[in-house]
């Protein structure tokens, strides 16, 4: 055995899994930025149509804040954000993320199914916040009108792709284009 072959690899563009009446593929992630603090003066400054989306909320505009916790956010914009990193004196500061998250869709009415498999406890349902721990790991959960989107680290993706394959392969074929 050779450990430095890896068998495991991200979902590529283009590629989807199907898992448990879910099909799985990558969408993109637009820009993103970081915001801390007063997330009210950030998004009305910055994205004012985007809203701040808690736990499966859905969203049809491009912009939207995904809520991490009370004062901490993850905004997806369309373009740049045109103000600099920092503190703001209007009460937030903003760090650029640059393409710190991939964006996993689950699409189909398995969606929550794949969700419950990387889960220690019940989704949370109504929750303000998106953050939650799939598979161990710090994931953000937005809704869409078919499914879900898994925000992940982008240094994560290759085993939450390799975890999502596995549950495929007991419900399904793992890889399809």
């Amino acid at each position: 055995m050779d450990e430095r072959l890896w068998t495991d690899r991200a979902l590529a563009d283009g590629e989807a899994i199907a898992a448990a009446g879910c099909r799985i593929s990558r969408s993109g992630t637009g820009h993103q930025t970081l915001v801390s603090g007063d997330l009210t003066a950030a998004i009305s400054m910055l994205a004012p149509d985007a809203p701040l989306l808690g736990f499966a909320e859905v969203s049809d505009t491009p912009e939207q804040a995904i809520r991490i916790a009370r004062d901490h956010a993850l905004l997806v914009t369309s373009n740049p954000v045109q103000e600099d990193p920092g503190w703001h004196s209007a009460g937030f500061a903003l760090s650029d993320a640059g393409n710190r998250f991939a964006c996993l869709d689950l699409a189909g009415h398995g969606a929550m199914d794949v969700l419950a498999h990387g889960l220690a406890s019940a989704a949370p349902v109504g929750s303000p916040s998106a953050a939650l721990y799939f598979v161990g790991l710090p994931v953000l959960v937005t809704g869409t009108r078919t499914g879900l989107k898994l925000w992940v680290d982008q240094a994560h993706l290759t085993y939450l792709t390799g975890f999502i394959a596995r549950i495929g392969r007991n419900a399904g074929p793992a890889f399809d284009s």
